[in-house]
Order: structure tokens, then C-alpha cells, then sequence
């Protein structure tokens, strides 16, 4: 395989190394985490700040999910039409520089309304990223030869790590709020604006047919994307509860819940990078199934002994189980013929569960409280041992 690819850059087109362009969207992966860890690690403070209740914060939970339900269709439009590229740059920027927004809304007096409508907007960003940042990924990884697909989610994993241990760090060193998150976002709009000149062109074709493909998966691909859902749902939900749980619920301090928010994106981190060896080794359909138990079994475990310790051991086994089962499902999708749009199609509805999670898991701690919610997570983590099959093919 040729190590050079051909970018085309204003109307002058230059050969980059192939290996530039994996690490422009391992950077993007790691943009995304990063951003997304920073939001999640301050969410106990977002919600101290603001005075809200478990219930309350579900609001401007559900309005980044309808941000992105308005995104996630044009995204797929675009990237199946034009590429992915010019979808990764631009939401990339918007969502660097709502981050200050975020922390500034949460911090004002009063500024729920304000707090509510910058988490639209940065889910409307988040929702193209996910989706051009995962079609991107398969491009390459088809250029190439070589599995990426793991490697780049754990990059995003790497990412959400950073984010949240320079949370820790700012809420140990009382840091304000806005003005940490100024910082990143200014540190990830750099690194976008740099990264995205080396993105590959993609291999998309221009027609209706292709269009359609991509706003709604079919056949397999329907089996893929429900899966997807329920793991992304998963992964949603801890993201944004997981330190909320070990604060409200164990009772730890802020600086102590973002440690074990740390905790739990470096089993994932760890998990996503051996996830091609583990592959290679066990097969995609024993890989998803174990994973999903670990899931149900180290959070149920957590959910169950309710301390501080079984609560950061269990959320080494979910981190652990939660690496590896997108990664499995948006690979399988992208073995069909059209790989840009069945992997833009999963990815959409994989994506809608990841961002409707935490909402829902909101909604559903007002009457029963959050560590029964957060059952409906263990819940879903047995349906995926059990239909992994439907799905994933049971090969080496």
C-alpha cells in the first residue's frame, strides 16, 4: 500500500504522507474526547452553581440531544455528497469555542436559560463531529488496509481522560471555570485548524441513492445501529452521571468524583487500544458479548455495594466494556460496499443514543433517584451480551 495520499487543498492539489493523515484524525478523535471530558468532569459544578436538582439538569441535557437531532441528518447529507472533511472542520471550531460559552452560562447568575440553550448549540456541533469524525476514520481506514477504527476511539478515550484530569487539576487548584474552559477550547481550536489540512478526500458518491443510504440504516446495518444505540446510550450515560453518581450518591468530594471520572476514561482509554490485538485474537463476537457483561457486572457491582471502592472498581470494569463494542459495530459496518454512508448511518443512530441517555437517566432519577436509573445501563448491557450475534458475525 502506497504511504502517500492525495489532499486536495484550495485548487492545488499535494501528496501528505498516509501517516499524516491517520494522525490528523486521531487528533480529531482526541479533540471531541477532550471537549466532552472537560463538560462532563464540571457538570457536578455546573450543577451545584446553578442550584439544579438531578431532574433539572436533565433540561439542558435534552437540549444538546435536540441540537444534534437537528445536525446529525444535514451532517450525513453533506459528508455523502461533499466529504467529510469540510463537516469535521467546521463543527469542530464551533464546538471549541462554545466550551467558554458553556462555563460562562453556568457560572452567571441566573443563566440556566442561557446554560440551556449554549448546551443546544454545543450538541448541534458535537452531533456533525461525531458523525464526520466517524466516517473520516473509515476512509482512512480502508486507504490504508489497516484497523483503525479501535485505535481512533481511543484517541477520543485519550482525549476524554486529558479533559477530565485538567478538571481535576482546575477544581484542586480552584481554577474558575471559564476560565479553564477558555483554555481548552482555544487549545483545541488550534490543534483543528491544524489537523483538518491533512484529513483525506473521501471516496463518496454523488447521487440520491447514496444520499438516502446514509440517513437511514437497512437490513444489517439496522441491526448494527441498534446495538450501536443501546452502547452509545451506555457510554452517554456514564459520561455525563458517572461523577455525579460518586458525588451525590457515595457521597465523595467534587475533586474525588472527577478522579473517579478519570478512572473510568482511562480503563476505556486502555481497553480501546488493545481493542485490534483483542480482536485478532478473540473475534468480534466473543469480544462484544464479554465486553457487554463487564459492563452490567462492574456497574451493577458499583450500584450494589454503593462505596467508594467498589464504585471505582466497577467503573474500571465499565470502562473496560464500554472500549471495544462501538469500535466492533462501526467496523462491521464498514465492511459493507458503501462504507461512508453505512457507517454515517450508524453512527447517527449509535450517536442519538449516546446524547439521549443522559436525559433519560435524568428524567428517570426524579422518581426513583439516580442509582436505580442507572440500572437501565446494567439493563442494557445484558441485551447486548444476549443479541451480539444478530449482529457481528462470530469470526477470528
Amino acid at each position: 500500500m502506497d504511504s502517500t495520499s492525495l489532499i486536495q487543498i484550495g485548487s492545488e492539489p499535494r501528496i501528505i504522507p498516509l501517516r499524516w493523515s491517520r494522525l490528523a484524525i486521531f487528533t480529531m478523535f482526541a479533540v471531541d474526547g477532550i471537549g466532552f471530558g472537560t463538560w462532563a468532569a464540571f457538570l457536578p459544578t455546573f450543577k451545584a452553581n446553578l442550584a439544579l436538582s438531578d431532574g433539572g439538569l436533565s433540561i439542558p441535557l435534552f437540549a444538546m440531544v435536540t441540537g444534534s437531532l437537528l445536525t446529525m441528518p444535514v451532517a450525513g447529507r453533506i459528508l455523502t455528497s461533499r466529504g467529510s472533511r469540510g463537516v469535521v472542520l467546521v463543527s469542530a471550531i464551533g464546538f471549541s469555542c462554545l466550551l467558554p460559552l458553556l462555563a460562562l452560562a453556568a457560572m452567571a447568575p441566573g443563566g440556566f436559560l442561557f446554560f440551556t440553550l449554549a448546551a443546544l448549540l454545543f450538541g448541534g456541533s458535537k452531533g456533525a463531529l461525531d458523525v464526520s469524525a466517524n466516517a473520516q476514520a473509515v476512509t482512512a481506514e480502508r486507504a490504508g488496509e489497516r484497523p483503525l477504527v479501535s485505535s481512533c476511539h481511543g484517541f477520543w478515550s485519550l482525549g476524554l481522560l486529558c479533559g477530565s484530569s485538567l478538571v481535576a487539576a482546575a477544581l484542586k487548584f480552584q481554577v474558575p471555570p471559564p476560565l479553564a474552559m477558555l483554555v481548552a477550547g482555544l487549545a483545541l481550536l488550534g490543534l483543528s485548524l491544524i489537523a483538518t489540512g491533512c484529513l483525506r478526500k473521501d471516496d463518496q458518491v454523488n447521487s440520491a441513492h447514496e444520499n438516502q443510504a446514509t440517513l437511514w440504516p437497512r437490513g444489517r446495518l439496522m441491526s448494527l445501529a441498534i446495538l450501536a444505540f443501546f452502547a452509545l446510550f451506555c457510554e452517554g450515560a456514564m459520561g455525563d452521571w458517572g461523577a455525579i453518581y460518586l458525588e451525590g450518591e457515595v457521597g465523595v468530594s467534587a475533586a474525588s468524583a472527577a478522579f473517579g471520572y478519570s478512572v473510568y476514561a482511562m480503563a476505556m482509554t486502555v481497553g480501546r487500544f488493545a481493542g485490534d490485538g483483542l480482536v485478532a485474537r478473540l473475534g468480534s463476537f466473543t469480544l462484544l458479548r464479554t465486553s457487554a457483561l463487564f459492563v452490567a457486572a462492574g456497574l451493577g457491582g458499583a450500584l450494589i455495594l454503593r462505596s467508594h471502592t467498589a464504585a471505582l472498581a466497577g467503573f474500571v470494569f465499565a470502562g473496560l466494556g464500554l472500549a471495544n463494542m462501538v469500535p466492533i459495530l462501526f467496523r462491521a459496518a464498514g465492511r459493507e460496499d458503501r462504507a461512508g454512508g453505512a457507517i454515517a448511518s450508524v453512527a447517527t443512530v449509535g450517536s442519538f443514543g449516546f446524547l439521549i441517555g443522559p436525559p433519560i437517566i435524568g428524567a428517570l432519577s426524579r422518581g426513583v433517584g439516580l442509582s436505580h436509573a442507572l440500572i437501565v445501563v446494567v439493563g442494557f448491557g445484558v441485551m447486548i451480551a444476549t443479541c451480539a450475534r444478530l449482529a457481528v458475525e462470530r469470526t477470528r
